[in-house]
């Protein structure tokens, strides 16, 4: 082959140590100074990475989030239901009903209840306006509420099925 192959041999290991002696005592030339060892660092996990999980324990993570999920939505309707309710009585409160209705002995009895403790926070002169702003307060808690209990609960499906938040 002569010098021709010579050629072709240092062409085709570009980068390679030329200096077989640094080769054959382990030490590093100065081409390849930086590049670090690759043979230590061939672990599939690398820093910040999660394990591998197993597909049924990804099957199981996404049948918890999607009950997470159900029940954040099902918080946040039930706290929007709320507010409606208390928003009727207010309604309520300030146009000529029928006490003794079915439907406004429900709502008024139900408010009541899911007033909690805004039922006297405020005390003005007109009755009306106290329920309104107590009552009203109240439905902002519920609506609040709701959607706090179904933000926690739709994060903890989400860590259930190892998906954090982006």
């Amino acid at each position: 082959m002569g010098r021709m192959g010579d050629q072709d041999n240092d062409r085709n290991h570009a980068g390679a140590s030329d200096d077989r002696t640094a080769e054959a005592a382990g030490t590093a030339s100065p081409s390849e100074v930086g590049l670090g060892d690759t043979t230590a660092s061939r672990s599939s996990v690398r820093v910040g990475d999660h394990p591998a999980r197993t597909g049924a324990a990804v099957r199981v993570g996404r049948v918890v989030q999607t009950i997470m999920n159900a029940l954040a939505a099902t918080a946040r309707l039930v706290g929007a239901l709320f507010a409606v309710v208390l928003l009727l009585r207010v309604g309520l409160a300030f146009f000529a009903v029928n006490p003794s209705n079915l439907i406004v002995g429900w709502i008024v009895r139900f408010s009541d209840v899911l007033v909690l403790e805004f039922r006297d926070l405020f005390l003005p002169k007109d009755p009306r306006m106290g329920l309104a702003v107590n009552y009203g307060l109240a439905a902002v808690f519920w609506l609040v509420a709701g959607m706090l209990v179904g933000w926690l609960l739709s994060g903890v499906g989400r860590l259930a099925a190892g998906r954090p938040r982006t």
